[in-house]
């Protein structure tokens, strides 16, 4: 199945500004990143909308510009596992340049997103011209496996609530009075819990924990006050101790 949307514009200065803001093309000049954004299309997809299923045909490197995407598994049962949420500067396509094969997955839009499109035709031909780009790539491949080793260590050497203060630590912070930091949740609290490998009711425990333990404090609409930073710190560090 191709993308779910796939409107074909001419490049322009929003492509150029994701390619520059991506990793993969970061060993690029300016002038070299404005050819290959020369090469990308702009797909627009709204909060939901998939830009691919499992098992699709998967001929383009994707590359967020603005927005989110859920990357999940869904079982035979229908259970919905979250694999990791894309932001502005990440990509996905990359295995299916490399090795050919179809995804075990689906991309889900959380919020209105654009991305930018690459054909691995046209990516083929820019890692020949441009090695950088192919060994960035391959950075990024090394990257998501030691992400994923540490993740899965984290699952069978922890628990719940270190796992659940690695993530709250790992979001995009602002400073607060008094040494607390803010923090927003940015996927529902069910793909939050499907990421950490726990249940949504394990999660709201843990939540209500550090609530009334007063190392974390809850808002509205997902909004975090991290209270006690130190000892989110030391809460998060027990499994990697054992």
């Amino acid at each position: 199945m191709p993308l779910a949307v796939s409107t074909d514009v001419d490049a322009d200065p929003a492509n150029d500004l994701c390619v520059a803001r991506v990793p993969l093309f970061q060993g690029l000049t300016h002038a070299q990143q404005v050819e290959v954004a020369g090469f990308a299309r702009t797909v627009r997809l709204d909060a939901v909308e998939q830009a691919y299923t499992a098992g699709s045909d998967m001929s383009q490197l994707m590359v967020v510009h603005t927005g989110q995407v859920k990357i999940a598994r869904t079982s035979a049962a229908g259970h919905e596992q979250v694999i990791r949420v894309l932001g502005p500067g990440d990509f996905i396509g990359e295995s299916a340049f490399l090795t050919g094969t179809r995804p075990d997955h689906a991309a889900e839009a959380l919020v209105h997103t654009e991305l930018c499109v690459f054909r691995h035709a046209d990516l083929g031909r820019l890692v020949e011209k441009h090695p950088s780009i192919g060994l960035r790539m391959l950075q990024g491949v090394s990257q998501r496996l030691d992400d994923t080793e540490a993740r899965l260590a984290s699952v069978i050497l922890g628990n719940v609530s270190s796992r659940l203060a690695d993530y709250l630590l790992s979001l995009p912070a602002t400073p607060g009075p008094r040494g607390a930091i803010y923090v927003t949740l940015p996927l529902a609290k069910k793909d939050i819990a499907s990421l950490l490998s726990t249940t949504p009711e394990s999660l709201s425990r843990q939540l209500r924990k550090l609530t009334d333990t007063g190392v974390i404090s809850q808002q509205e609409q997902g909004r975090i006050t991290i209270t006690d930073v130190t000892a989110l710190t030391a809460l998060s560090t027990l499994s990697k101790r054992d």
